[in-house]
């Protein structure tokens, strides 16, 4: 309904929430604290000082390798060339850093972290963490060094996540050769630890491993049957026949014989010996390659959201789904971005901040998606087209709106149409005062503009008529 139609109605002042009232501004105590904690979670088999891992993969598959099985998937092709892929995207974008407040010193934390995150590498840093994309979490370590009055990270490396368990607090804890259950515990402000799908009570996260072992196991041991199937189609298998009673010494030199075979131009077998050849044959239209296809397809859905470029080959894609596919990379990437910023400015960027300016809002590092010039010039073009519609539509409203002499009626038929609801008041009162001058004026008759021309001859006048 139009906002000029619509009659305002008073309605009364609702009540205050009940928590806003005095007696009951204070917490109680049992909302300030964590209930359903780790001490008595049921889904946790058992509980020690640290917690365990929740990747009923892991724990069913890893068989002593923990997640060493997840650095095998990175060994198929496709599979590593999909998780390169979500990380590049991610690491090429440019990065900045947004202060976390107003004041001077908030500018002055956020020129202090750009700073020192411009001397180190910090886009490897930052795949070196994606790597919990793949494993649920990743570990890396800062070297803190004095420079001056300045307190920065010198260097950052990245650790093994095998080495590090974490106890109810979800802080990391390093094995060692005298701790190889517990670990060992660490300094604060030392280790930065990225984690993505966590859930519940489970700081080890849930990473695309999980369901990346599957497929890659499936299409791995596909291409063992496929290779089998291509040696026997390249060399078929020797059948040697021989006579009832034949000795067995007899027997095994034949067999011999016949293996040589595989590899000889020429043999010789003894009177009375049958030799054939056993080709592997197959019918159907179902493939090895449309079986390892579906497998590559099946990765591909899980990385990054998309299957074109597995499947341009079959069905020769299209530009439209190309910029769909694109538009879920880039949502992925988007996603990857934020919860790796939030990382960043709760642990890296937090210590720089409280080492060297403390009670200075922690600033924000955040990583700007590309800007889509050819997407944004089609928006801007189409908001053109839309408006310059809109503007011949009211012309088109208020033109017709100059048949009534009253104003008050030419500002009721003007305010009628849904399409000038978004007009001001003042707006409309312009147009109803200047509405004559939107009026279709009738086009002169050509003879009458020709008759009032003094260089009009009588010749032409009769000539017309």
């Amino acid at each position: 309904m139009s906002r000029r139609k619509s009659k305002s109605r008073s309605s009364a002042p609702s009540a205050p929430a009940a928590f806003a009232e005095p007696s009951r501004r204070n917490l109680p105590a049992v909302s300030q604290t964590l209930i359903a904690n780790a001490t008595n979670d049921i889904t946790i088999p058992f509980y020690s000082g640290v917690l365990q891992h929740a990747d009923d993969t892991l724990i069913q598959q890893g068989g002593g390798k923990g997640l060493k099985i997840y650095d095998e998937i990175e060994k198929d092709t496709h599979a590593f060339s999909m998780l390169q892929k979500r990380k590049k995207t991610m690491v090429a974008r440019a990065w900045e850093v947004e202060p976390g407040g107003e004041r001077e010193i908030d500018t002055e934390a956020a020129n202090l972290v750009r700073t020192q995150l411009k001397r180190l590498p910090f886009d490897r840093i930052c795949e070196d963490l994606l790597d919990a994309n793949l494993k649920g979490y990743a570990v890396s370590e800062i070297v803190w060094a004095r420079h001056g009055n300045e307190i920065r990270p010198d260097r950052i490396t990245t650790e093994d996540q095998r080495r590090f368990v974490f106890d109810h607090d979800w802080k990391p804890r390093l094995l060692t050769w005298t701790s190889m259950t517990d670990g060992i515990e660490l300094p604060d402000r030392k280790f930065i630890v990225h984690r993505v799908g966590v859930k519940g009570n489970n700081p080890y996260g849930l990473g695309l491993g999980s369901r990346l072992f599957w497929p890659v196991l499936f299409k791995r041991e596909g291409i063992t049957f496929w290779l089998h199937f291509l040696e026997k189609f390249a060399g078929p298998t020797v059948v040697g026949k021989t006579p009832y009673g034949t000795l067995s010494d007899e027997q095994n030199k034949l067999l011999r014989t016949l293996v040589s075979a595989r590899t000889a131009s020429a043999i010789t077998v003894p009177i009375g010996t049958d030799v054939e050849f056993l080709e592997a044959s197959r019918s159907g239209s179902v493939t090895y390659e449309q079986f390892l296809n579906y497998w590559d397809r099946q990765i591909s859905i899980c990385v990054t959201g998309e299957t074109l470029t597995t499947q341009v080959g079959e069905s020769g894609g299209s530009r439209a789904l190309g910029e769909v596919h694109q538009e879920m990379l880039d949502l992925l990437v988007d996603s990857d971005g934020d919860l790796l910023s939030d990382t960043l400015r709760d642990q890296l960027v937090a210590w720089i901040v409280e080492y060297n300016l403390p009670g200075a809002a922690v600033p924000s590092v955040w990583r700007v998606r590309p800007k889509n010039e050819k997407a944004i010039a089609e928006a801007k073009k189409t908001q053109a087209g839309a408006a310059e519609a809109v503007d011949k539509a009211i012309r088109a409203i208020v033109a017709a709106s100059a048949r009534f002499e009253d104003n008050a009626v030419a500002r009721e038929y003007i305010v009628s149409f849904d399409i000038t609801d978004h007009l001001s008041e003042r707006t409309v009162d312009a147009l109803v005062t200047a509405r004559h001058a939107f009026a279709v004026k009738s086009e002169p008759d050509p003879f009458i503009a020709d008759a009032r021309n003094p260089a009009f001859s009588a010749a032409r006048l009769k000539k017309k008529l």
